[in-house]
């Protein structure tokens, strides 16, 4: 059935990023241990502690990195590659001034950030050492992001994908030999660091194989493209900020009404189902740039191509997702207890398996959020994301307001109900949207 995907090069895209989202769980799960046998739980925490400064850091980002995709993807339909390197240049110049804005934060409240995470002793004194050099990372990693990003507006999503997967890979292979010769956490920083250097001069040989760019003139910076690229991005910035605050909420709560030996349990059912939705989630991204640059026609073949790609997407997602879901469904006891051995909890499958049914709905509806996106339509995707976050918490505190007491298993069954409300939603809002669009070409 994928082979009647429209597009080869849009079945590539959707099947490396399967691919290599499988290959990054890989290197996740051999890098781990190996950390934690050279650093330790202490060292390794406070990298990790650290790291949630660099990923608020990359809020600065605007949610301009998938605007580029977007918007380069639109461009490029129109044949208009002056505009697309205007769009790029505009985007890494607004990234790098607003990372440098968030370096300046870093660097002046290092100390109360130190205080608000309770370092002490050696653990303070290498965690203010760190956050400069983490902050410089944070600029570095967005202006690459959105260099990446134009890879997946040129149709080379799969490229895109390629140089993550690249990166990850680099950053073991440079980790390791640090750690072995006892450098600590300078290894993770250094290899971090060369790491997004290595994506960077990929991403950017690749990009410029494809399209004649010269980033650094003056006059690619465009008070237009600026507009353009921070309307599209607010969307998905604002819904990046739902979702940030949500996640925090949920543990919150759940350590104020049912003690914080439930969050393990929690994180278990959450973490395990999202990584699944994002084997197929991932591959789903490459139908974002692939109707920018069919609906920028505005034919009525192109109505028919962009129907034809929806319609075939849903039925593969519908007949690879639906066993793989349906069989964890079914077996989740077993394999819980064969991978979690004496920690397993019987309250642990309840609730893993709602959590696998809310991110079902998700991913059926994931073509039509891709396509919000794609059509210029970023309100509705963004209204989408606040239905699920803002309706789940809502849902949360209700139940635990009124019976005064929460469990795993309710937050979890709170979210699936809200995951049906903006799955629903989405759909109604693609159906709309194509009705319209087809009555624009009569």
């Amino acid at each position: 059935m994928l082979k009647k995907l429209l597009t080869s090069q849009l079945r590539i895209n959707m099947a490396t990023g399967v691919a290599t989202h499988g290959v990054n769980i890989i290197v996740l799960a051999v890098s781990y241990p190996i950390y934690l046998h050279y650093l330790g739980y202490e060292r390794y925490g406070l990298w990790l502690a650290l790291g949630a400064v660099l990923a608020l850091a990359r809020l600065s980002d605007f949610g301009m990195a998938q605007a580029v995709t977007k918007l380069v993807a639109e461009e490029l339909g129109k044949g208009d590659t002056q505009t697309v390197q205007q769009y790029v240049a505009t985007a890494i110049l607004v990234l790098s001034t607003a990372g440098g804005v968030a370096f300046t934060i870093i660097l002046v409240f290092r100390s109360q950030i130190v205080s608000a995470f309770k370092f002490t002793g050696i653990n303070a004194e290498i965690a203010m050492w760190l956050l400069p050099y983490i902050g410089l990372l944070s600029i570095y990693s967005v202006a690459v992001q959105a260099l990446a990003g134009t890879l997946g507006g040129l149709g080379r999503m799969d490229l895109s994908n390629y140089a993550e997967t690249g990166r990850r890979i680099v950053l073991i292979l440079v980790a390791v030999p640090l750690l072995y010769f006892g450098q600590g956490l300078k290894s993770l920083l250094i290899a971090s660091a060369f790491s997004y250097f290595v994506k960077h001069v990929l991403t950017l040989f690749l990009v410029r194989r494809m399209v004649h760019f010269r980033l650094m003139k003056l006059s690619n910076i465009s008070r237009h493209c600026f507009k353009r690229l921070l309307g599209i991005g607010s969307g998905l910035f604002g819904g990046s900020v739902v979702r940030m605050v949500g996640m925090p909420f949920n543990r919150f709560m759940l350590a104020r009404f049912a003690g914080v030996d439930s969050l393990p349990v929690f994180d278990v059912a959450w973490r395990g189902s999202t990584q699944i939705h994002q084997i197929f989630g991932v591959g789903l991204q490459a139908l974002m740039p692939e109707v920018s640059r069919t609906a920028n026609e505005m034919s009525v073949n192109s109505i028919k191509r962009i129907r034809s790609i929806l319609r075939r997407t849903f039925s593969v997602v519908l007949a690879t997702a639906m066993p793989l879901f349906l069989g964890l469904f079914l077996l989740a006891g077993p394999l819980l207890r064969i991978w979690l051995g004496k920690s397993f909890l019987d309250v642990i499958p309840p609730s893993f398996r709602i959590m696998l049914v809310g991110t079902l709905m998700s991913l059926l509806a994931a073509p039509a959020y891709h396509f919000m996106v794609g059509s210029g339509r970023v309100g509705n995707a963004f209204a989408a994301v606040c239905i699920t976050w803002i309706g789940g918490i809502g849902l949360v505190l209700f139940y635990s307001l009124h019976f005064e007491r929460l469990s795993p298993f309710v937050v979890c069954a709170c979210f699936c109900g809200s995951w049906l409300l903006s799955s629903s939603f989405l759909m109604w809002r693609l159906h709309s949207a194509l009705q319209r669009m087809q009555v624009l070409q009569v």
